[in-house]
């Protein structure tokens, strides 16, 4: 079986949510804490033990990201545009020549995990178990599935589940779970010629979701539910919550001793 070797993050999106700061600022760049959030996810690949990137971008975000070498030296970096935001599926899919006939990791940058374990270990510890393809899942409150992906599951195993559908952004009603999409994936080159035939979804756009329907609807897909503390960053609530857990794990001492 293939090794993992190389990552996408997908890191073109507008950041609407977080306007009007991010009309000036990316929001893969808005800061946690000290670092900005890009960074975090970089760390993770970085512990994953990753060395190459795939950051696909907008025409007038890469001149932002150049400043990821000097401080990921060890990581070789390969930046491909998205003149047009036309979908987290057609942002994957541009990455296809560089991924080649590898399985590769997606890291979404406005979705921080910590654990001492990285998801993206994790996923790759399945991977190598399972050969299939698969993304991080977790359950959420019935009114929040309006937000996701949303997992039709059949077998469990462990914190693995084989999964029948994905929905994207179901209402509650017709949501299939609870269990919902999480921005990391794992995935063979089968999602490639997948997305190829993958219409245009919700927002006139080609959604990831829908080409992970037919993955599994193929049998081909798994849902694993991952270890760790996760923050939705790409809306303020998220983006606050993680400065402030981020901050009082870094510098809890010093606040509340009132020295900051």
């Amino acid at each position: 079986m293939k090794t993992v070797k190389k990552a996408v993050i997908p890191a073109a999106g507008l950041g609407k949510r977080l306007w009007p700061v991010t009309k000036t600022t990316p929001k893969e760049l808005l800061p946690i804490v000290t670092r900005p959030s890009l960074h975090l996810v970089l760390e993770e690949v970085q512990k994953a033990k990753l060395k190459e990137i795939i950051l696909i971008v907008s025409p007038d975000k890469k001149l932002s990201m150049t400043h990821l070498k000097d401080f990921f030296p060890e990581i070789d970096f390969h930046f491909i545009e998205q003149k047009e935001p036309l979908g987290l599926g057609h942002a994957v899919g541009l990455a296809e020549k560089a991924i080649g006939e590898e399985p590769f990791l997606i890291l979404l940058p406005d979705v921080i995990i910590d654990n001492e374990v990285p998801v993206a270990t994790q996923l790759i510890e399945n991977f190598q178990k399972l050969g299939k393809s698969m993304s991080a899942t977790m359950p959420v409150a019935k009114e929040e599935v309006i937000y996701f992906g949303v997992y039709k599951l059949e077998s469990v195993q462990g914190r693995l589940h084989l999964a029948q559908r994905v929905v994207e952004k179901p209402s509650p009603e017709k949501a299939p779970s609870n269990f919902v999409v999480v921005g990391r994936y794992l995935f063979t080159p089968a999602i490639f010629p997948i997305l190829k035939q993958t219409p245009p979804g919700k927002n006139g756009e080609i959604q990831l979701a829908d080409a992970m329907d037919t993955l599994a609807k193929e049998g081909g897909l798994y849902a694993y539910e991952f270890e760790g503390k996760h923050f939705d960053i790409g809306n303020p609530v998220g983006l606050l919550r993680a400065n402030l857990y981020f901050g009082i794990k870094e510098y809890g001492k010093r606040i509340y001793q009132g020295l900051i």
